[in-house]
């Protein structure tokens, strides 16, 4: 899954559907759910040209990944019976058009593609006095844990599974961004996950706790995780957003929308 994701990255660019941080974080961020999840995969000559990842819960999500050479595989991947929800964007009529054959027809949703490119680093963001921005160290994984549940609240993320997040590839501490707070409380944060091959990394996920919000925290630390991509050799970020707020936020600090992915359901 994480080959396909970068041979997808090169060649799509933007446009790839999925980065190798995307299947690192859906992977390890919910202890316990292995049970839930049927994975299929179709190789060609010993390479993956496409895999579909079925998460059977209340959504029954079908997440998917298809080499664009071996499109023929849609309909066989998408024939998945239990599934309820699958995605394709705006733009991809081929696609959607294989959707519908397939009874997805029902939308419900789209997330928005954003990037930025990092020719230079950016300016620091302003940061109120007693705030402080780093990154995160073994020693904070309780606080990190913390933040992520109280921002994402209800949230299946444990320390337990937040460890098999920071021991997976391509996790680096050096890039689990965060703002602390004068308390030593984390109040914003940004998961940077980076694809040195392509230098492309990915905000995912990013947040500010709820009393610590309208006071240019979120930018801030934004701007500092695009430093951070750029120290590591990084030449473009790329971030989601599905509401208004997160989708300006992220256009604050230099990204502009690319794409856009529609949630059909049925």
């Amino acid at each position: 899954m994480h080959e396909l994701a970068l041979e997808q990255r090169r060649a799509l660019g933007v446009r790839a559907p999925w980065h190798v941080g995307d299947v690192s974080w859906g992977l390890f961020q919910h202890e316990g759910r292995e049970p839930e999840w049927d994975f299929r995969l179709w190789e060609d000559d010993g390479r993956v040209v496409a895999w579909s990842w079925l998460k059977r819960d209340r959504d029954a999500l079908l997440e998917y990944d298809v080499h664009p050479e071996h499109l023929h595989l849609l309909d066989e991947i998408l024939a998945e019976p239990d599934a309820r929800g699958a995605s394709a964007f705006d733009d991809d009529a081929e696609t959607i058009a294989t959707l519908a054959r397939h009874g997805f027809t029902r939308p419900a949703g789209a997330t928005h593609v954003n990037a930025r490119e990092l020719p230079d680093p950016p300016e620091p963001a302003p940061l109120r006095d007693g705030f402080r921005l780093r990154t995160v160290e073994p020693r904070d994984l309780a606080e990190r844990v913390a933040i992520h549940r109280e921002v994402w609240d209800p949230s299946r993320v444990t320390e337990s599974s937040y460890a098999d997040v920071m021991a997976a590839w391509p996790y680096r501490r050096s890039l689990d961004c965060v703002v602390e707070a004068p308390d030593g409380r984390f109040a914003a944060y940004v998961l940077v996950w980076p694809d040195d091959e392509n230098a492309v990394g990915l905000f995912e996920p990013v947040g500010t706790r709820a009393e610590f919000r309208r006071r240019g925290l979120g930018t801030a630390v934004c701007t500092y995780a695009l430093q951070r991509l750029y120290d590591e050799g990084m030449r473009q970020a790329i971030v989601l957003c599905v509401t208004d707020a997160a989708c300006a936020l992220y256009e604050s600090v230099g990204f502009r929308r690319h794409a856009t992915n529609l949630l059909y359901r049925r």
